[in-house]
Order: C-alpha cells, then structure tokens, then sequence
C-alpha cells in the first residue's frame, strides 16, 4: 500500500483513535462492539483484487469483467453495512449509516460509467496526470454522467483527489472506532471490576 492510500484510509482511523481518547474512550473497549457477518467483506476484498487483475488483461475482455465484478464487490460491502447498522445505538447507526451513504454515492457514478470518474483539472490540481486509466478511475469526458459525485476534490499534499462519498465514508470511519471506544458494555464491565485486595505483609 502505497503512502498516499495509508493515510487516506489510515487517517481517519487515527482521528477516531485521538478523539476517542480525548472524550475518556478506551481501545480497551473496542472487542466489545460484534461485527456480524465479517465473511462479506472478506468475499468483497476477494472479489476487489479480481477486480483490479482485470488491468492485465486485454482491453475487451477487461471491460466485459471489470464493471461486473466491481457491482458485485460493492453490492457485498453495501449488504455488510446493512446487516450492521440494525439493532445499534445511535451513535453507531449514525457511522454505519454514513458509511451507508458514502457507499451508495461512490457506486452510483460507478455504476452510470462503469468506472470511477475523476475530474482531470482536480487531478491536475492533485498534481496528477489527467488522462490516465486504471481498473477503477477513468477522466470526465463529454458522456460522463453525474461526474459531481465521482472524484472532483482534490488533496495536493496527497497528489490525491476524492469524491463526495470518500469524504462521509472517511466521517464514518473516524465516528465508529470512536464511537465504538465508549462501547457501554465493555464500559460497565471496566466498573464492575473488583479493586485488587492487598497482600498481607505488604506496605
């Protein structure tokens, strides 16, 4: 994973992590928030790294596999939060349904284009080379459709640019492991805990 995929993904994490801290969460707590049904998203990364393997192959036999296999990835991930986001509390359903959301808005444009659109004047503000193509990007053109959604922010220190979804999909993650370091039933169990009896002979 290259530095600028760290930290877009590894960011928002840490976020959560110090902010989680700073309002008396703990990491400690973090086992305690039961995730159902992980297998899904170890069947959408699987299917993600097929996905990105369509690059090696000719162009035509790539396009007839790339947009199929990345619906369905995304139609795992999308299922994954669905199952998640039932029976939370609030705050939690709050992330999931963020992450729901930004979800939803990457795979729009995804699925109206075939790949992720990006605006190449956002790219060349990233400092990028507009007009490249990859398994998953391909730049605006006349026919693109709904190109508001796709990537159009860019992020210069990072030679990155993002969309509208990347940006809630990156308030969720930081709101959940937050979030979930005040996990109520972890929380009670820490204050349940009997204070440590002291030996006999001891100061």
């Amino acid at each position: 994973m290259g530095v600028t995929a760290l930290i877009l993904f590894g960011g928002p994490v840490a976020v959560g992590t110090v902010a989680g801290y700073l309002s008396g969460g703990r990491l400690s707590r973090l086992p305690g928030v039961r995730l159902r049904w992980l297998w899904l998203l170890w069947i959408a990364a699987a299917v993600q790294v097929a996905q990105l393997a369509t690059a090696s192959l000719p162009d035509a036999a790539g396009r007839h596999l790339r947009t199929p296999l990345l619906g369905l990835a995304i139609a795992l991930a999308l299922l994954w939060l669905v199952v998640n986001a039932r029976g939370r509390t609030w705050p939690l359903k709050t992330g999931v349904g963020l992450a729901l959301t930004g979800a939803v808005l990457n795979a729009v444009p995804i699925a109206v284009n075939g790949r992720m659109p990006y605006s190449p004047s956002a790219a060349a503000v990233a400092g990028l080379r507009a007009g490249s193509q990859t398994a998953k990007n391909v730049p605006a053109g006349r026919s693109t459709r709904l190109l508001a959604l796709g990537d159009t922010i860019p992020i210069p220190p990072l030679h990155a640019v993002i969309s509208i979804g990347d940006v809630l999909l990156a308030t969720a993650a930081a709101l959940l492991v937050a979030t979930a370091m005040h996990h109520p039933a972890n929380a009670a169990r820490e204050r349940n805990q009997p204070c440590p009896t002291p030996s006999p002979g001891s100061a």
